[in-house]
């Protein structure tokens, strides 16, 4: 058994206790903690992965990013 780094009672003794909070489109689901408010994601398989601040940044970067692209494709069509 990993040591759980977690300051929160309830999640350090009995673990997490996760909720679907939102399911992506590529099938991946996102988890809340209702203690502790940890967010994870499990991927196609089922595996959870943690959620990091980067990869958070990441991934509203490119999703901006995206954004950006179609609305330059359809200036474009539009002219």
């Amino acid at each position: 058994m990993k040591p759980n780094p977690t300051k929160v009672l309830p999640c350090a003794i009995f673990g997490h206790n996760y909720q679907r909070s939102k399911t992506n489109i590529d099938h991946t689901i996102e988890m809340t903690c209702s203690h502790c408010d940890t967010v994870v994601m499990t991927d196609r398989h089922g595996n959870f992965e943690t959620i990091t601040v980067s990869n958070t940044q990441i991934a509203d970067t490119l999703q901006e990013l995206y954004r950006l692209t179609r609305r330059l494709s359809k200036e474009k069509v539009a002219v």
